[in-house]
């Protein structure tokens, strides 16, 4: 908070950014792609290869969503989802400038 002429000003008075969240989905389940679509319509969908899992090349689909939070309920949810299609135990992400895997 910042004090200006005597009143205080709120953190609230901030402009929110967005945040930038990848997925990395196996091409096995490319289908996830138009789920995630219906709920962020700020997003990207591109066919790369990477080598994620044990160093193995893989086809993916690298999906970028641009929004002010992610819901961690249907995230969690989208996750499942993408592991049970592509029959993956991990799922690649970037969230918050870090890369995991989840």
């Amino acid at each position: 908070m910042t004090e200006k002429s005597g009143s205080v000003e709120s953190s609230n008075d901030t402009i929110p950014f967005p945040t930038l969240t990848i997925l990395y989905l196996p091409a096995e389940a490319s289908e996830v792609v138009e789920e995630v679509s219906q709920k962020y319509y700020n997003m990207t969908s591109e066919d790369c290869v990477g080598y994620f899992r044990d160093g193995v090349k893989r086809e993916y689909k690298k999906i970028t969503i641009w929004s002010q939070g992610i819901d961690s309920l249907w995230f969690n949810a989208v996750i499942a989802r993408i592991k049970e299609v592509a029959k993956v135990d991990q799922v690649p992400i970037v969230s918050g400038g870090i890369m995991y895997s989840i």
